[in-house]
């Protein structure tokens, strides 16, 4: 069979393994010029590690991981608030709670797959299917006929809005913008194995390691428009690491992300032989850090259901029956807001165990 892959990121990447290890012919098209990533770095939670596991790549994933072996939080003055074991996950749940560095994800994910494949600078703009094929046209001109076409092209998805005339986007109501940044983890003074972070009702920040030394900030505040708002509201934090950990951010390295909800009820991802996955499927709020998570399950979905149909429309059916109730359900979950925020939800790491492993198949 001969499946055609729309994205060269986490998604599209892992689908495309999975589907070639069946001895399927996957070709995989990206828009950029090169490996491209959002964002700087990732918690990945165990369900992410079971499905990257149940597709090949336990030993590679390790390798660029660091382990989460706690969760900590903490006020505004450093009074801890929150603190959960987290050690023991990978004999509980089957692998960690991690984090690990974008690029290096992607980077490993390329090269299992052969990043030599990838077709690069092909950016599909539209999609169709025709005398029991499905197509790929891209921007440069060229077309591609294959018996599936896979949608991994992203939040803002074209494939997408071919398929069902475009989604409703909305603000977040929790917090309009999301920060992050790289830089040494020796900078930072937070646990080296947990994820650290620092809450108010109005604003948070937390810290993960990501491997070879580096460290990996996020966070929301309330209000803030800018990087400059985003500063003066952590300000006054001055019984955390928080201010001098902002100060010492160049500001070229930081990366600024509006936070927009999908509205409404979700849209069937599978039409004929064209489907969808990972943010082109499901967008979701970070707040849960799930989005990338559900994406890995996604893969190995599909994965699963073409070992077990030859026929597509039997295995695109059993893959968005298996897994469009499970995602629609993580979004809703993902919309609730942060610890301490206006909805009281709990520490992300409680959340995790009861919101997310609760369900798990």
């Amino acid at each position: 069979m001969r499946i055609l892959v729309c994205g060269a990121g986490v998604g599209g990447l892992s689908a495309a393994i999975g589907l070639a290890g069946l001895g399927h012919d996957v070709e995989v098209f990206e828009r950029s010029s090169e490996l491209r990533t959002t964002g700087a770095g990732l918690n990945l939670w165990p369900n992410a590690g079971r499905a990257i596991y149940g597709l090949g790549l336990q030993k590679q994933y390790d390798a660029i991981c660091v382990k989460l072996d706690r969760y900590l939080n903490y006020d505004h003055e450093g009074k801890l608030l929150f603190e959960k074991d987290t050690s023991h996950w990978p004999e509980k749940y089957g692998a960690a709670s991690v984090g690990v560095y974008r690029w290096s994800l992607t980077a490993m994910l390329a090269d299992a797959y052969g990043a030599d494949r990838i077709k690069f600078d092909h950016e599909v703009v539209s999609v169709e299917e025709k005398g029991g094929k499905a197509i790929c046209h891209c921007s440069n001109g060229s077309s591609y006929e294959g018996d599936v076409v896979i949608g991994a092209d992203g939040i803002h998805s074209a494939i997408r809005e071919q398929l069902i005339g475009g989604v409703t986007f909305r603000r977040n109501e929790h917090h309009a913008f999301r920060y992050r940044a790289i830089m040494d983890l020796t900078q930072v003074d937070v646990d080296p194995a947990a994820q650290t972070g620092f809450y108010s009702p109005a604003g948070w920040l937390s810290v993960i390691p990501i491997g070879n030394g580096k460290a990996y900030w996020f966070g929301s505040a309330s209000g803030a428009n800018n990087f400059d708002e985003f500063m003066e509201f952590f300000s006054s934090w001055n019984k955390t690491h928080i201010p001098r950990t902002l100060s010492m951010t160049p500001r070229e390295a930081v990366v600024e992300s509006p936070l927009y909800d999908v509205a409404g009820v979700l849209y069937r991802w599978t039409h004929g032989r064209i489907t969808l996955m990972g943010d082109a499927a499901h967008p979701m709020m970070p707040d849960l850090a799930q989005g990338a998570s559900q994406t890995f399950i996604d893969a190995l979905a599909l994965r699963d259901v073409f070992a077990k149909y030859s026929n597509v429309e039997e295995a695109l059916a059993e893959y968005e029956n298996q897994r469009r109730p499970a995602a629609t359900y993580v979004v809703k979950c993902s919309q609730k807001g942060s610890f301490l925020g206006r909805n009281h939800v709990d520490p992300i790491a409680v959340r995790y165990e009861k919101e997310i492993e609760s369900q798990a198949a």
